[in-house]
């Protein structure tokens, strides 16, 4: 009979895309989980710079009718936002006046990809990973941020605004 777990899936830099390992966990515990995330090491010594709370639907293996079993894959019902541990938030309109050489295609990527605000962590190798309105910016295991802040909501929402307004003058 299928049953609802709790996993929380570590997010650690990686090379082209994010390191990911997960841990079965009792319930969506963030201070669990924090705790958990100290263990956590991927190559190159990447420590994790947040994580996501799941709830999947698991199953015991079944058998084929032909002598074997068929794996279930479980099935994802429910996730949260990233809760990033640790770090500063950035803007998109910060990133653009800094104006920094290194930061040409983050700029690049926050003005196409509507990422207008991302966090900046350091637990290992510098990530800067877009802060949506269901993240989540932790100090230890209290939180700093939440992207579901209205000051954060009005100010995606204004960018977005200017951005589409800065793209419909450049169409003519």
């Amino acid at each position: 009979m299928p049953e609802r777990k709790h996993y929380v899936v570590f997010y650690s830099p990686g090379t082209f895309v994010s390191e990911t390992t997960s841990r079965p966990i009792e319930a969506w515990d963030v201070a669990a989980a924090v705790r958990l995330s100290r263990d956590i090491i991927e190559r190159h010594q990447a420590r994790p710079y947040g994580f996501r709370f799941e709830t999947r639907l698991v199953a015991e293996p079944v058998d084929d009718g032909e002598g074997g079993v068929l794996q279930v894959t479980p099935k994802l019902v429910e996730e949260s936002g990233t809760y990033f541990l640790g770090g500063h938030l950035l803007t998109y309109h910060e990133v653009e006046a800094r104006n920094e050489e290194g930061e040409r295609i983050l700029r690049s990527n926050m003005r196409s990809s509507d990422w207008c605000i991302v966090v900046v962590n350091d637990n290992s190798w510098r990530s800067m990973i877009p802060f949506g309105e269901q993240d989540v910016l932790l100090c230890g295991h209290q939180v700093a941020a939440s992207g579901d802040d209205p000051e954060h909501v009005a100010y995606r929402r204004r960018v977005q605004d200017e951005l589409n307004a800065e793209y419909e003058a450049q169409q003519g």
